[in-house]
């Protein structure tokens, strides 16, 4: 028997399985309805074109819990493992429970609530589960008991977490993740922790199981080339603000990064330029000239990075016309080199 709220979680994991990019845009455009009648009456619709108006005529009739349970996993399975995905091989949906076997011991937080599996294949396994743990104590929770029997991060990890830079996005609900491996050529463990917003202290643990030697995540290469972005500092929004990114880019001797920025309240051009340029002084980097006119203000700035090469930045803000308390930032840096001496 499926209620209407297991059955409004299952569609919700179904469609950001959909926006995570594993499938191609043959369905991109799929909208999915879930109509119930009292707590024990569900009904799913799936379609491309439908409307509102139409997709609630469809669901006048809605079938009994024991009628409907084979249908919503059916549907369930036909949209996780569609026929053009080459790597569903006997795909699996499991409610609430998981696999008979598993590839390897896997530890489960205390008191976690198994949501379900998906069996992709024998190579590939995904499983939903809920904690009152929060992201950063789940993240924890696997690094450590992991650790113990074997596993550890990759380098490349190591390597992109320490390149971690520039505008700090906020846009999105706090999420954490790691990739554990044992070996170079796995198996692999990816964990990751969203924290559910307004439903009390829930967090919503998603674990991927990969056991495939060639194309496996610990095999990417150790050697990543240096961003030179990464000299950009994380720089993060005035308190209660949401930053979310706004592209960027970055070849041998420059780089720039862009977001946009809404503040929670009202707060002055200048106020939030030397909120900016508080956190580039602390990354070492000095102030060279500064101005503002009007809605735009900017800083100049240099710096030396570990090699002691030269670098110079601009930092700059706009407040966007005709969106309130929203502003345009941008820092480019450029190298210097020997050029200066």
């Amino acid at each position: 028997m499926v209620t209407a709220e297991e059955a409004e979680r299952w569609i919700g994991y179904l469609e950001e399985t959909m926006r995570s990019g594993r499938f191609f845009h043959a369905i991109s455009g799929l909208s999915l309805w879930v109509a119930s009648q009292g707590e024990e009456k569900v009904h799913i619709c799936c379609s491309d074109s439908l409307n509102d108006k139409e997709a609630q005529s469809m669901t006048q009739n809605t079938p009994s819990p024991e009628e409907n349970m084979p249908q919503l996993r059916e549907l369930a399975l036909r949209l996780l493992a569609p026929p053009f995905d080459p790597e569903a091989r006997q795909p699996q949906l499991l409610v609430g429970s998981l696999p008979a076997s598993l590839p390897f011991d896997l530890p489960l937080p205390d008191s976690c609530q198994i949501v379900g599996s998906f069996v992709r294949n024998s190579e590939t396994i995904q499983i939903v589960l809920d904690t009152e743990q929060t992201p950063a104590e789940v993240i924890a929770f696997y690094t450590e008991r992991m650790r113990v029997t074997g596993w550890s991060e990759p380098d490349f990890q190591r390597r992109q977490r320490q390149r971690e830079s520039g505008f700090v996005h906020t846009f999105h609900r706090p999420t954490l993740f790691t990739t554990l491996c044992k070996g170079r050529r796995g198996p692999a463990l990816i964990v990751s922790a969203f924290a559910v917003q307004g439903e009390g202290r829930r967090t919503e643990v998603r674990l991927n199981l990969d056991t495939r030697s060639r194309n496996s995540p610990c095999a990417q290469s150790s050697e990543i080339f240096m961003d030179v972005s990464a000299h950009i500092p994380p720089l993060e929004p005035p308190a209660g603000g949401r930053q979310w990114g706004g592209g960027g880019g970055s070849n041998s001797e420059s780089a720039s990064t862009a977001a946009t920025l809404e503040l929670e309240s009202d707060m002055v051009l200048s106020l939030v330029v030397a909120h900016y340029a508080r956190q580039l002084e602390q990354a070492g980097w000095q102030r060279t000239g500064e101005g503002s006119s009007g809605p735009m203000g900017w800083h100049t700035w240099e710096f030396h990075d570990k090699e002691n090469e030269h670098w110079l930045g601009v930092f700059s803000i706009l407040r966007i016309p005709g969106m309130e308390r929203t502003y345009y930032l941008q820092v480019n840096i450029n190298w210097v080199g020997n050029r200066a001496q």
